[in-house]
């Protein structure tokens, strides 16, 4: 393993488990530990090996930034037992994942990626998300798993974690197509050799470039920053729900937020606090009114 391999495994699978404990932690209210270590290549028959009995097989698809599958796998036990915690209970195993148990762990996986490709975003000056997970029993067989994420190698990392009641070790497994991209996002791939030097008659005598007139551009112009999109928020308000409250909720629930109801709406410009106002209708539509806003310069600064 080079030294850019190695760096490649201490950022990205510091990053998926720094927030895998992270997630666990605050969704069980328990505290989880996690490493992360490189392992080897794997095909569907070694992936398979890794289980002897069914086993969950986590899928999330990149849309933005990466494209192709992620997977994460782990044994069926320890992870309905994850489930379990979640939802209140001891970690009391269950003989499948159905039904709201699915739906927790697929949340779970979902904030998982979200947390973990928000450092990898950083690390990279561009923004990676996935449009979905998909949560999967497969059977202990090679064919069970090269159906569902064909065939290929498989970059194996391992993230061993730990807590009182619960141990296991969930496989997170980049295909190659994946792996590669992300290495060049982060800037750690292979560069190419340089080519032999050929040799050649002597040069003609250099001819000294002509300078440039006029003013150089200045690296601040903010017009080369005026098309960039940006999301925008309005935010009425928020709370923290446990994973339990989050899968009762029916139409005509509801959920009281921290917000008194003549206090300011707030507006968010890239997940940063820009302005206030109040929600107005405009033309059938919903339209929000600035009454107070940061300075232009602040602005800049705080979306920096």
């Amino acid at each position: 393993m080079d030294a850019r391999d190695t760096e490649f495994f201490q950022k990205a699978g510091g990053a998926f488990a720094e927030s895998m404990a992270s997630v666990f932690s605050m969704l069980t209210g328990r505290e989880f530990q996690m490493k992360s270590t490189p392992g080897e290549l794997l095909e569907p028959p070694a992936i398979a090996a890794l289980h002897e009995a069914t086993a969950i097989l986590v899928k999330a698809n990149y849309q933005k930034g990466l494209s192709g599958p992620l997977f994460f796998v782990l044994p069926l036990k320890e992870g309905t037992m994850l489930v379990d915690l979640m939802l209140g209970g001891e970690g009391v195993p269950a003989e499948d994942l159905v039904g709201d148990s699915k739906d927790a762990l697929a949340e779970t996986f979902n904030q998982v990626m979200g947390s973990a490709n928000q450092t990898l975003s950083d690390l990279a000056g561009e923004t990676f998300a996935i449009a979905n997970v998909e949560i999967l029993a497969v059977a202990p067989d090679a064919a069970a798993f090269a159906e569902h994420m064909g065939q290929g190698t498989f970059q194996d990392v391992t993230l061993p974690t730990s807590q009182d009641t619960l141990s296991a070790t969930i496989h997170l497994l980049f295909p190659d197509l994946l792996l590669q991209q992300l290495k060049r996002k982060l800037g750690l791939a292979e560069t190419p050799a340089a080519p032999e030097p050929v040799a050649a008659a002597a040069p003609a005598p250099a001819r000294q470039a002509p300078v440039a007139s006029g003013p150089m551009p200045d690296a601040g112009n903010l017009d080369l920053l005026l098309d960039i999109q940006l999301p925008v928020v309005v935010r009425m308000g928020q709370t923290d729900m446990q994973m339990g409250e989050l899968l009762k909720l029916t139409p005509g629930s509801i959920l009281e937020l921290n917000r008194n109801a003549d206090a300011p709406v707030e507006l968010l410009v890239n997940g940063k606090l820009i302005a206030k106002g109040e929600v107005v209708v405009v033309d059938g539509n919903f339209a929000f009114r600035i009454t107070e806003i940061d300075t232009r310069a602040a602005r800049i600064r705080s979306l920096a």
